[in-house]
């Protein structure tokens, strides 16, 4: 074999990527991933929280355009602005549930405006996660 020949060999070996190579870019993928996956999870959370906050927003409007078509009443379930009738259309489309899949909790409280609740992350009601209209009294 002449020199010719082995550098052409030699140059042929080293065409392709040695293992430690190999290991080396999956790990950084690796350490990528484990910094983007959490921050992707924690922006998820946030996002549901505030479609939850509009979604309640939204139906507390669509209550004060009840109470405004129906003298100063408020309706006594939330079934009622989902349901559409011979002379007009429904007032909200759709069902009212949260992100996480729970219904909108509705509590009339008289004249007052009424307390809309959703369970939050943990799906249970009256614990600290739970998203509503009106501030808590501290």
């Amino acid at each position: 074999m002449n020199k010719q020949e082995t550098r052409t060999a030699r140059e042929a070996l080293r065409q392709g990527f040695t293992l430690i190579e190999i290991l080396v870019v999956v790990a950084i993928i690796g350490m990528l991933g484990a910094v983007a996956v959490p921050a992707y999870i924690n922006y998820l959370a946030d996002a549901r929280i505030a479609t939850t906050r509009a979604l309640i927003k939204n139906i507390e409007d669509t209550l004060v355009t009840y109470n405004a078509k129906h003298g100063g009443k408020y309706p006594d379930s939330l079934d009622v602005l989902t349901q559409e009738s011979d002379d007009e259309d429904a007032l909200l489309q759709g069902g009212i549930t949260d992100p996480w899949g729970n219904d909108i909790k509705f509590e009339k409280r008289g004249k007052k405006r009424p307390l809309l609740t959703s369970a939050g992350p943990d799906g249970e009601f009256g614990t600290e996660d739970d998203i509503t209209n009106i501030e808590k009294k501290k």
